[in-house]
């Protein structure tokens, strides 16, 4: 209960997690106008950010199967949401993405954390993958308010090729999963906040944020939790 109190394992829905507190008393009121969900799942996230804020939603999902459900999850939101079957990562190209259909939630395209007990990703699919750094230029994004990132242990390949974007347009808020994949991707909740020097941490609770120090080890507990890094200027 210590635990939870303090931010982790609060994972089976937007209340709990965190999510819903953070859209409708941090960014709502921040009026934001672009927000990017990537590892948009089936559209959880994505609706909430379509239903309390105004803003423009762009959704990442690579797992075709459940691409299909996003968009038909959203289908009511065209007119503010871009979908995108695609991954994203370090580099363009094209990369095997692991998943199971009874757990759309796990796909991942870090073979890695099979290691999980709870991971069962048998299947595997050969994706689309762009850079966040390559899809900002081609569409021509300056301005940013709120990245989501989710993406099951491949959060470290994401600011791989973010890095441009986090330096140039500094997105005002960015939320990443931290979990027990990071403990076999060999990064930590420090390494994520040093690619943004410019912004402070902070950790969800089910009804509040608290600021966090990104070198304590009390933050760095490989135990389900999200953070959000928030611009400092």
């Amino acid at each position: 209960m210590c635990l939870r109190a303090r931010g982790y394992n609060n994972f089976r829905d937007n209340k709990e997690s965190g999510h819903t507190f953070f859209i409708e008393k941090i960014l709502a009121p921040s009026n934001p106008r672009i927000c990017i969900d990537i590892g948009a799942n089936v559209g959880d996230y994505s609706l909430e950010l379509l239903k309390k804020t105004r803003a423009k939603v762009f959704a990442f999902e690579p797992v075709p199967t459940t691409f299909e459900r996003l968009r038909e999850n959203l289908s009511s939101f065209q007119n503010r949401i871009v979908f995108e079957n695609k991954g994203v990562g370090s580099a363009n190209g094209i990369l095997s993405i692991y998943y199971s259909p009874e757990a759309s939630a796990h796909a991942s395209f870090s073979n890695e954390i099979k290691a999980i007990d709870y991971i069962n990703n048998d299947l595997k699919s050969d994706v689309e993958v762009v850079t966040l750094d390559s899809y900002c230029a081609s569409h021509g994004m300056t301005d940013i308010d709120f990245i989501k990132i989710d993406t099951e242990g491949f959060e470290s390949e994401v600011f791989q090729g973010a890095a441009e974007t986090f330096k140039n347009i500094q997105p005002k808020f960015i939320e990443i999963e931290f979990n027990w994949h990071q403990l076999f991707k060999k990064t930590t909740l420090n390494y994520f906040s040093e690619q943004l020097p410019n912004y402070d941490v902070y950790q969800l609770t089910f009804d509040n944020w608290i600021q966090r120090d990104p070198k304590d080890p009390l933050t760095n507990i490989y135990y389900f939790s999200n953070f959000i890094f928030v611009r400092k200027t």
